[in-house]
């Protein structure tokens, strides 16, 4: 329930006070597992990309948010789970698969952690390693004005318009994730994402 109350509450804000708009949406796969795979410059992107899609998703968040009680239940009902950043957890790599495994829509930083909005980091291998053993369609995603609305060192949001555009889904080849095929992947989608970025800015 809070879910769907956050979920058409922010996207009516966004809308009506951030210009939102959506590109690609036909390339988000109605059913079955995916795995939605934005930039990172922000700690609205969860929310940005979230209300892009009519989907529900489960996100990652650092796991030093859920000390707090009531953040950590209220990050919970929102379908967040925690993360180690520092390391591959296995705790969280299964509770992935296990979401995947069920049909789910898991969103997940190729970059690890935010940039600085101008830049693209290259991919961490985990989102790979989940692409692989668990066949999830990776969505490619390029969002752009949540880095003006809550910058990286903000205190305070500013008005920005905010868009979202969606690639076209990238699957992990059969025949296992040796760390040749794992970069290889990794490049393809930061490229693809890249390619989103590109197709969207204006024509100068």
């Amino acid at each position: 329930m809070l879910y769907t109350i956050g979920h058409y509450l922010c996207h009516w804000i966004a809308r009506t006070f951030f210009a939102f708009s959506v590109e690609g949406q036909e390339y988000v796969p109605e059913s079955g597992p995916v795995i939605l795979a934005p930039n990172h410059v922000s700690y609205l992107d969860p929310v940005v990309v979230g209300i892009a899609v009519s989907r529900r998703i489960h996100f990652m968040a650092k796991k030093e948010l859920f000390r707090n009680p009531f953040i950590g239940w209220f990050l919970r009902a929102l379908q967040a789970f925690p993360v180690t950043r520092e390391r591959v957890d296995p705790s969280t790599l299964k509770r992935t698969l296990s979401l995947l495994a069920a049909g789910h829509v898991v969103l997940v930083f190729p970059e690890g952690t935010r940039g600085d909005g101008q830049a693209l980091r290259p991919a961490k291998p985990g989102i790979a390693v989940i692409a692989a053993r668990s066949q999830a369609a990776v969505v490619p995603v390029f969002h752009w004005g949540a880095e003006q609305v809550l910058p990286r060192d903000g205190r305070r949001m500013r008005r920005a318009p905010l868009r979202v555009r969606f690639g076209r889904p990238l699957a992990f080849p059969t025949g296992g994730a040796d760390r040749e095929a794992v970069e290889v992947f990794c490049g393809k989608l930061m490229e693809a994402i890249a390619a989103l970025r590109s197709a969207a800015e204006p024509a100068a």
